[in-house]
């Protein structure tokens, strides 16, 4: 009996003593990893500054997690935006955007176990000549838990290899996206479009489009009709190998009548769009189609109708084919 009090007082001071030295480790961690990645502040932002881009460089996936389950609250790239997940590796958790600088920063809370553990986390983006550096922080309190202040040593051995990870991924997939266009998600509001359907191959494009835009701006011209916006092509049918499409070339406008002989007035319903803003020769576009293409697919969304071109620059005013600007177009669900 002696002897089994004597193991007791034993355990009893340990444990007064671990008690006492937890009250003397810090009460707050900080995790953080840095990393240089050759690109422009605001491609980094594109892929952190907006929560359905995070799969692209995370960890957590479902390549970790088979079971996990992903939710997204909220209107993409917003502050208020969560995003949560539920998983038998994962287990359940929530991060909401609370502050976002486009370019410079994103902040945003964390919280684990249905709110039980929680700390704040922030990626800095810092321009430094033609690379950012991008720091990724997390901070916490500890409180008063003696467990949790000898958990606090060691956050950065168990947080800081999965930062290391994802920061190495967005490196590469932003460094990849460096020469990419910009990239917007749109809605397009319902509106009036005079359109001019034809065909033309690689030897005939300017002619046949010329004489379209030539005949529906004489349209506008004769019947006073207000036009909105740039022409524009939709590329209906489109052969890859020889170059030949079918398209309405086409002029957006306030109000118009019945259209005639061969220009009709058709109507361009309420829809989202991904556009890319491109500058050069029309003729190296190709690679702009490839490049949305991929971004759609990324994002989990579906191409929902032909792809459209608006000439925003004209041509005949502005001889340096690198300072033309075209609008892709793709329709979206």
């Amino acid at each position: 009996m002696k002897t089994f009090m004597k193991i007791l007082y034993w355990v009893i001071g340990i444990v007064l003593v671990l008690v006492l030295i937890s009250f003397l480790l810090p009460k707050t961690y900080k995790v953080e990893r840095s990393i240089t990645i050759k690109s422009g502040a605001g491609v980094v932002y594109s892929l952190t500054g907006n929560f359905e881009q995070w799969h692209q460089w995370v960890p957590w996936t479902k390549e970790l997690d088979s079971t996990a389950v992903f939710e997204m609250k909220g209107p993409a790239g917003q502050v208020g935006t969560s995003w949560s997940w539920t998983g038998k590796k994962m287990g359940e958790g929530v991060m909401t955007a609370t502050e976002l600088v486009p370019g410079q920063m994103v902040a945003y809370d964390l919280a684990f176990d249905h709110g039980k553990y929680k700390s704040k986390g922030k990626i800095v983006i810092e321009r430094q000549g033609d690379s950012c550096k991008t720091s990724w922080i997390d901070e916490g309190d500890l409180g008063y838990n003696p467990m949790g202040r000898f958990m606090g040593l060691f956050m950065g051995k168990m947080m800081g290899p999965d930062f290391e990870k994802g920061l190495a991924k967005l490196k590469k997939v932003a460094e990849a996206r460096a020469g990419w266009p910009k990239i917007e998600e749109i809605s397009i509001n319902q509106h009036l479009a005079l359109m001019i359907r034809d065909s033309a191959g690689p030897k005939t494009y300017g002619q046949v489009m010329s004489k379209a835009y030539g005949e529906l701006m004489n349209y506008v011209k004769t019947n006073k009709l207000t036009p909105i916006g740039a022409p524009f092509a939709t590329y209906l049918k489109y052969d890859t190998v020889t170059m030949f499409s079918v398209m309405d070339l086409g002029i957006s406008v306030e109000k118009a009548g019945k259209g005639k002989g061969r220009i009709r007035v058709e109507t361009i319903p309420l829809q989202k769009a991904v556009v890319a803003h491109y500058f050069g020769a029309y003729e190296k576009t190709a690679n702009t189609y490839h490049i949305l293409n991929q971004y759609i697919k990324e994002n989990g969304k579906e191409i929902a109708g032909s792809p459209s071109e608006f000439y925003i620059t004209e041509p005949m005013t502005e001889k340096d084919t690198a300072k033309w600007e075209t609008s892709i177009i793709f329709p979206i669900k």
